[in-house]
This record gives structure tokens, C-alpha cells and sequence, in this order.
């Protein structure tokens, strides 16, 4: 992620961008199958691609749920929505969704961690999506709107669009996913760990995207814009909207109250 972020725009940048997710792809390979059972890990990979995929060539289709928009990334694709796309929603999804399950941890009721954990997990995946897509859209353009709209350019339909999506996949997978859990063990909270740190390590690149920034500049909505604005702004939010999921994560996993934390459950 270093890497990439110093070397944007050069052939060192685009390995190491393909290491960076190839790498983290394997990681969630690996971390579903550490946290549950075989079956838990391939039903969840069926139901983050079924609903990445789906909702996102449904869009752009018809325009719902993120409204319409175009990919330009390179690579292999069906309905205009590359494979790279379908894998980022498994890893994102996966990485909000372990943080959401720590941060609620488990109530009583199991319906009630049912419903709550989806939507915790939501707004989690959902404030990655509102630091990330100015610059994906404007600085690397690798996608770009129909309307695009405020401040950034990037309509409100699409955060929208996120919120739905994250939500249809983690409900669904709430609702079957506890069948199918590894029974605690001692390495367990080191697992759950995980997930904060390379979170922490996503906000950190949209920081050093400060250092390449330079005074190059793009256009939104006919009005020139500084890539570093742009950064700035995006590093800003990184400090609360993901920043503050890292904290509160670590915090719950160490607060050493065993009801309250996911590796204790059950």
C-alpha cells in the first residue's frame, strides 16, 4: 500500500497495486476459513459475489441502486462490471464485517445481533466507499458518473446504492452464518485483529496519496480541482470514518469483557 501510494501512475505503482490486492484476497481466503467452517466460508463468498455483482450490473443497467455510472478499469468483465470490482466487494465486505462483529460483539438476543450486526457492518463498508470514491473516480479514473453531484462529484445515489448493497449481503449472511462458526480458540483474538490492522493500513494509503498529490489537478463538474484538495479532503474523513471503526475495534477486543467480545460467544 506504501508502495502504491508514492509511485502512482508508474509501473511500480501497478505491481505492486496487483500484489496489494492479490495479497489481500488470499488473506480473506484464508481468515474465513480460520473464523468458520468450510461451508461458512464458500456461503459467504457465494453471497458477497452473488450481491456484488448482481446489484452492481443491475445499476449499470437500469441505474438502481447506485445509479448509472461506467467502469474503466482494465481486465475482464460480464454486464460492464469487472471481476476486480466483485472481488473488492468480497474483501471489503469481509474485512467491515469482522469489525462489526467485534464492535457489537453479542447480545442476549440473537435476533437483535442479527439485526444489529448487518447494519453496524454497513455504515462500516459504507464510510470506506465515502472516503474512497472521489479519488477513485477523479484522481485514477476508474469510474465516472452519468450525474455526478456535490462537492466531490460523486452523487448521493451512490453512497445510497452502497449502503443498500452492503446491507442486502450482510443480512443475508446474518442470518445463516452462525451454523457454520469454529468453536473460540486461544488464537482467536489475534484473528479478529487482523481486520483493524489492514483497515488502518487502507486509511493510511488515502494519507500518503498526500505525498504524490503535486500540483496536478482534474475536473469536476466543469470546475478545476487540485488532486491534493481532493486528498486532503478524503484523508480528513479517513480519520473519523475509518479511524474511529479501528479504535473502537481494538478497544472492544481488549476491554476484557468476555460476553462483549465475538471469540468468547456462544
Amino acid at each position: 500500500m506504501v508502495t502504491t501510494a508514492l509511485t502512482g501512475g508508474s509501473s511500480i505503482s501497478a505491481v505492486a497495486e496487483a500484489i496489494s490486492g492479490a495479497a489481500l484476497a488470499v488473506f480473506v481466503l484464508l481468515h474465513t476459513l480460520t473464523l468458520y467452517k468450510p461451508a461458512g466460508a464458500v456461503a459467504y463468498l457465494a453471497i458477497a459475489v452473488t450481491v456484488g455483482f448482481g446489484l452492481e450490473a443491475c445499476s449499470i443497467a437500469t441505474g438502481f441502486p447506485f445509479g448509472f455510472y461506467t467502469h474503466h478499469v482494465e481486465g475482464p468483465r460480464a454486464f460492464g462490471v469487472p471481476f476486480t470490482v466483485v472481488a473488492a466487494w468480497a474483501i471489503l465486505a469481509w474485512v467491515a464485517w469482522i469489525l462489526a462483529r467485534v464492535i457489537v460483539g453479542e447480545f442476549r438476543s440473537r435476533t437483535l445481533s442479527v439485526v444489529v450486526t448487518p447494519v453496524v457492518a454497513t455504515l462500516i463498508v459504507g464510510g470506506y466507499d465515502l472516503v474512497i470514491d472521489p479519488i477513485g473516480a477523479y484522481v485514477r479514473q476508474m469510474y465516472s458518473y452519468r450525474s455526478p453531484s456535490g462537492v466531490l462529484g460523486v452523487p448521493l445515489s451512490n453512497y445510497v446504492g452502497w449502503v443498500i448493497t452492503g446491507w442486502v449481503l450482510f443480512q443475508t449472511f446474518a442470518l445463516i452464518e452462525r451454523r457454520w462458526r469454529r468453536e473460540p480458540t486461544s488464537v482467536t483474538r489475534s484473528a479478529l485483529l487482523m481486520p483493524a490492522v489492514i483497515w488502518f493500513g487502507l486509511g493510511l494509503q488515502v494519507n500518503l496519496g498526500l505525498l504524490r498529490a503535486g500540483d496536478a489537478t482534474t475536473t469536476i463538474q466543469g470546475t478545476p480541482v487540485a488532486l491534493a484538495d481532493i486528498y486532503e479532503t478524503c484523508a480528513e474523513m479517513t480519520w473519523f470514518m475509518m479511524g474511529l471503526v479501528v479504535v473502537v475495534s481494538v478497544v472492544r477486543l481488549y476491554q476484557g469483557t468476555p460476553a462483549a467480545s465475538p471469540e468468547t460467544a456462544d
